[in-house]
């Protein structure tokens, strides 16, 4: 607010005059503390002018320069007068012009300018507007012109000049719908048009919303599909005549893959091979681009270089082009569109699925689309009315158990199917328990009819046979899509049911099948080489970590150093390696190992040493090879090698002879005992049928053996003779062999 009284000293104490004011002012404003500061520092007139620029100061600059009051509405006339006379003398407030004019060097700041000719507003009116519901164009108004701000700025101008002229004459054509003449129109109720009866009317207005259409298609070649060569997209041309733009869209076909819709969207479309001028591009009758003779049926136009065939056109269409365009009968005459085999039976496909009428779609309609349909006046078929009437709601429960478990993961799943007597449909649900494992499916087979067999291809329903309630009773089995399922119980209602019927039904099944157990066999992988059996073994029967073997001790303990000796040979087809080759087999007792090793004979050409390490061999029945089995005669099998053991050392005839459970075939009780039952045939053999000097050697007393009947193997015949051939001569008197059968049991303790 501008208080005049409270700075009425203010000329006394800008010229100098500070001692004669009687005491400070209170409050002082903000200009006049400045006023004093620059007063006292600087003390002269041309800083007078700056220090009334203050933000606070009630005094800014006027528009036209210099300075003015200012007021804000509370101050009254007559202080404001007061005021303007106290300051009329005042340096830089003095109302010359020249005393207003600002410096040169003040700053060009917004509302400081030096001349405040404002930049005239020229805004782009809007040429197209809508009068009483009748469309008007404005023309812009070429008259009076505004000053140009260059002139006054010293700046370049924004922008064009604008031009204002009211039109009076009707038959301008330059005017416009000025507010004049529609204040004219209003009090008269006439309407003015802004052109003369004599001008024609724009494109825009003349052909406004005139679009012709135009049908056509152009072909795509296929090149990687079995079902079809050539792809025929239709499509519709439209041609908007009032600026000679074009837009295609494609014919949308159901169920074809194909992006379809718009293909081109409204725009002018230059001829092929010919490059427009941008001058030319402006006119009507432009021949670089598409117009509408161009578009006449039969032609064939390309378009970014895809070459449609014009083969139709609307009634609206061929009207306008007749009369206006000179066309003849010839030029709108419609053609066929090329035949396309995949469209027809594409088509025809989406016809079964659609459900048109008259089309054999193989399936049954939705009971709620045939309530809707006959509620909206279609007629109805009245065939199983009267089942529904007379049966309603009534529906047979069972409960019915599907053995699945021949199958691999299969198992015993429990289902309710209920019997509707109404449509003679069947609804199976499963029945979920606890922890199952199974998800929560609602059904298994949706209420339809159940046919007794699967459905076959191409079979209607007419061939097929379907289920009824008589075939529903208590331990038969139906057949639901290759699901043999046994019907186990019913509830009350359905067993009073059948009884009304005269059918009764058998009792109750119970729902626990009895379920065969599965014994578990544990399947061991063969020993594959590596390591010892028992370790590989330890690792299919143990757990992560399993412990070593156990050992047995106490054999070991007892047998520790105990081994067998064997003289053998080599069974084979080569007469070098049967004949020549020798091989020592080593028993260790202590762990029923193997070794084999082959002596080195000077130029036999076969280096010896090991021969086979020494380690557990198995029979190819899979069991180990024993003490039991090292007898001499025997033929053993090492690794795909056989073995004949030939003779054992003297060492291994003495341990195999005194174990004689270990070692059979070395007991010396047992053969004597088969011997003594021979007694009389030895005797009769030596004296019929022996011919010698009444001594014999190894291969005499086995011969003897053989005629009495003792069957003996080699080691067994091995054993009596070591018995009877004490010294290791090679021949003995028959006498020995007759002392040895005979029951004397101190001769036989005499001779061991």
């Amino acid at each position: 607010n501008f208080f005049p009284h409270k700075i009425a000293s203010l000329p006394s104490i800008l010229q100098g005059n500070i001692s004669t004011h009687p005491k400070p002012l209170p409050r002082q404003p903000l200009y006049i503390h400045h006023a004093l500061t620059t007063q006292r520092r600087e003390k002269t007139k041309d800083t007078t002018n700056e220090m009334q620029l203050s933000v606070q100061s009630p005094l800014r600059p006027a528009t036209a320069g210099g300075w003015r009051l200012r007021d804000n509405g509370q101050s009254s006339n007559s202080e404001a007068s007061k005021f303007r006379d106290q300051f009329s003398n005042f340096p830089g407030f003095q109302r010359d012009n020249k005393a207003m004019k600002f410096r040169d060097d003040f700053p060009n700041l917004p509302g400081f300018q030096k001349n405040r000719q404002l930049r005239p507003q020229s805004p782009k009116n809007q040429s197209l507007s809508f009068v009483n519901g009748i469309m008007m164009v404005h023309s812009p108004l070429p008259a009076k012109r505004y000053p140009s701000p260059s002139q006054s700025l010293g700046v370049r101008p924004m922008t064009a000049p604008v031009l204002s002229r009211e039109v009076s004459n009707p038959n301008d054509v330059s005017g416009r719908y000025s507010l004049s003449r529609q204040r004219k129109d209003r009090s008269n109720n006439q309407i003015a048009l802004p052109f003369c009866p004599s001008s024609p009317l724009p494109s825009f207005l003349k052909h406004d919303r005139r679009v012709l259409l135009f049908n056509a298609y152009y072909d795509e070649d296929v090149l990687q599909s079995a079902l079809e060569a050539k792809r025929i997209h239709t499509c519709e041309i439209f041609f908007y005549v009032e600026d000679g733009t074009i837009e295609i869209i494609l014919t949308k076909q159901e169920n074809s893959g194909i992006p379809q819709g718009v293909f081109l969207r409204r725009s002018r479309i230059a001829k092929p091979n010919n490059n427009p001028n941008r001058e030319n591009a402006l006119t009507t009758d432009n021949p670089f681009y598409y117009e509408i003779d161009d578009l006449k049926i039969g032609n064939e136009v390309e378009i970014f270089s895809r070459i449609f065939h014009i083969v139709n056109c609307n009634e609206s269409t061929k009207q306008y082009v007749i009369e206006n365009h000179g066309w003849h009968q010839v030029d709108v005459a419609p053609r066929p569109l090329p035949h396309d085999r995949f469209a027809e039976a594409n088509k025809e496909k989406m016809m079964r699925e659609s459900g048109v009428p008259g089309v054999d779609r193989k399936r049954k309609m939705h009971e709620l689309k045939e309530v809707m349909e006959s509620m909206l006046g279609k007629q109805t078929s009245t065939t199983d009315r009267g089942m529904f009437l007379e049966c309603g709601q009534k529906t047979l429960c069972f409960s019915v158990a599907w053995d699945d478990r021949e199958r691999l993961y299969g198992d015993i799943q429990f289902f309710r199917l209920f019997y509707y007597l109404a449509d003679d449909t069947i609804e199976i649900l499963p029945v979920h328990s606890k922890n199952d494992g199974r998800d929560q499916f609602p059904k298994l087979l949706k209420r339809s009819k159940l046919p007794r067999n699967s459905r076959l291809p191409g079979g209607g329903d007419d061939s097929m046979e379907y289920y009824t309630w008589k075939d529903l009773a208590i331990g038969e089995t139906i057949n639901v899509f290759g699901r043999s399922m046994l019907i186990m119980m019913c509830d009350m209602c359905t067993r009073q049911y059948y009884e009304s019927k005269g059918v009764p039904l058998n009792e109750d099944l119970p729902l626990k099948l009895e379920e065969e157990e599965v014994i578990l066999q544990r399947q061991i992988p063969p020993y594959n080489g590596f390591g010892s059996e028992e370790d590989s073994l330890r690792s299919c029967t143990g757990g992560i970590n399993p412990p070593p073997p156990k050992k047995d001790l106490a054999k070991m303990r007892d047998k520790n150093g105990v081994i067998l000796r064997f003289n053998a040979n080599l069974l084979t087809d080569k007469s070098d390696d049967g004949h020549f080759r020798r091989f020592v087999i080593q028993y260790f007792m202590e762990d029923d190992t193997i070794a084999i090793r082959e002596p080195p004979v000077r130029n036999s050409g076969v280096m010896g040493g090991n021969f086979l390490r020494r380690q557990v061999i198995k029979k190819p029945n899979g069991v180990r090879y024993s003490a039991g089995d090292m007898y001499v005669g025997n033929v053993v099998d090492f690794l795909s090698h056989q073995f004949v053991l030939l003779n054992a050392d003297e060492y291994s005839h003495r341990l195999m002879e005194n174990d004689e459970r270990t070692f059979p075939y070395s007991s010396f009780t047992r053969l004597h005992g088969l011997l003594t039952g021979r007694k009389d045939k030895i005797e009769t053999y030596f004296v019929s049928k022996y011919k010698g000097d009444g001594t014999i050697d190894m291969g005499d007393f086995e011969v003897c053996c053989n005629e009495v009947g003792l069957n003996l193997n080699k080691h067994e015949t091995l054993t009596l003779w070591r018995k009877l051939d004490r010294k290791g001569k090679g021949r003995i008197s028959f006498t020995k062999v007759i002392k040895m059968a005979s029951d004397d049991q101190l001769n036989v303790r005499i001779m061991m």
